[in-house]
């Protein structure tokens, strides 16, 4: 019965020293906690804050459908008007310019998750040449350089776009030209 009374004894001085240890050492296991569920709290509000902002689009502009004009100025006197009529107004003019042409661009992923635009029908932006984006400014029914990309370009807001590719010799949108000779600009909308 000796051998018996020892292993018990050695399981109760095991338990106090388990318990010893977690009283003697509760703040730090108490901060270790916080620490733990602060980490928790702040991942699950950063993924739901970028699941909220990852769609621009606003709820009101979801499940109907808008007309959108588009025009893709080659540089060279070439234009091409494509009006497409009942583009899904949850779309973006990335998805749209996808739609209606063949498009190069490079994809950067999240946390932006855009686009850029590198040719656009075989024509590619080069050192001297860049596709820039353009928008007809409804309150001054003139046009204006974006100074977004075509993925956070909603159907809410503009209803005809134009793509011009340009001489790259100015990153000041306010001395660029617009993609309609003669046509009036805005820096503001």
């Amino acid at each position: 019965m000796q051998p018996r009374a020892s292993v018990l004894e050695l399981r109760k001085m095991w338990r106090r020293l388990g318990l010893n240890v977690i009283s003697e050492h509760k703040i730090f296991f108490s901060i270790l906690i916080l620490v733990g569920s602060g980490i928790v709290a702040f991942q699950a509000s950063a993924y739901y804050y970028y699941q909220k902002s990852s769609s621009d689009c606003p709820s009101s502009c979801n499940g109907t459908t808008v007309s959108v004009e588009t025009l893709i100025n080659y540089g060279n006197n070439t234009s091409q008007w494509i009006n497409k009529t009942d583009v899904s107004s949850d779309w973006n003019f990335y998805q749209l310019t996808a739609s209606i042409s063949k498009v190069q661009a490079t994809y950067y992923g999240p946390p932006t998750s855009e686009h850029l635009i590198t040719g656009i029908n075989g024509v590619q932006s080069n050192q001297q040449y860049f596709w820039s984006l353009w928008a007809i400014c409804a309150k001054s029914n003139a046009w204006i350089a974006t100074n977004v990309g075509a993925d956070a370009i909603h159907f809410a807001t503009y209803h005809t776009l134009a793509w011009y590719y340009q001489a790259a010799n100015s990153q000041d949108s306010s001395a660029w030209n617009p993609p309609v000779r003669g046509a009036a600009k805005v820096t503001m909308c």
